[in-house]
């Protein structure tokens, strides 16, 4: 079984572990170094995998590479971040629909739509679980069958922002950034109409905008929409 949680979400770091109680892969490591450790308990992962280059999602990345922890993200990536891949051993260049292996916990990428040089969504998966990883981009192309658990971005609505854009909270450039680089409320409700929840357990909304979301009704749509249990990152 696969046990997913979450230690940072949102613009001023992400990060996330799914394990299996063996091996425990870490989604991003948004924040430093340091204090990824201290809300891990100080126990390293088995290895990393990075969506994008922002540093609210690598930041620790060098580092944890530095103390022997494989980290695993695209040749965009490694390229953005200034990451040597012919010399740093611990780096692991991962391409889209290819699959890695971390233990018993399979781990495959493939490609999302975000304004980075050539970002990546994850999917994991025991023997028991299919868990989907995918944040900062504005739509998913691909369909996914036999997901059991989620961690989706619901990074703003379309009505929050509009309102937040009239009231003279948001500049309307950054709206329209907002609107082609991360998954809105009404995408999400979309993608899990389009995709096959049969086997969901749960789902984790993540990457929620401060100012641009609201997540108890965040947790409310989504709740109606799969009829599963919903958690918010980063509510207590």
């Amino acid at each position: 079984m696969l046990n997913v949680a979450a230690y940072a979400s949102g613009s001023s770091g992400n990060c996330y572990t799914v394990g299996n109680g063996e091996d425990t892969v870490m989604l991003d490591c948004g924040l430093p170094y340091h204090r990824v450790m201290q809300r891990v308990h100080f126990k390293l992962p088995s290895a990393i995998f990075i969506t994008h280059e922002h540093q609210d999602h690598a930041k620790a990345a060098r580092d944890f590479m530095k103390r022997g922890v494989d980290v695993y993200m695209s040749a965009g990536t490694a390229d953005a971040l200034g990451i040597d891949k012919q010399s740093e051993h611990r780096l692991h260049v991962i391409e889209n629909l290819e699959t890695a292996h971390v233990g018993k916990i399979s781990v495959s990428a493939f490609n999302v739509q975000h304004d980075t040089a050539e970002p990546l969504g994850f999917l994991l998966e025991d023997k028991d679980d299919r868990v989907l990883y995918a944040t900062d981009t504005y739509y998913l192309r691909y369909k996914f069958s036999g997901l059991t658990k989620i961690l989706i971005e619901a990074n703003h609505s379309y009505k929050i922002l509009e309102e937040n854009v009239a009231a003279g909270r948001l500049d309307k450039g950054l709206a329209d950034r907002l609107i082609k680089s991360h998954f809105s409320l009404e995408n999400l409700v979309d993608f899990f109409h389009a995709n096959d929840l049969d086997s969901l357990k749960e789902v984790w909304l993540i990457h929620l905008s401060q100012d641009n979301a609201d997540p108890a009704q965040f947790e409310r749509v989504i709740e109606a929409a799969t009829g599963k249990p919903v958690y918010v990152a980063g509510r207590s």
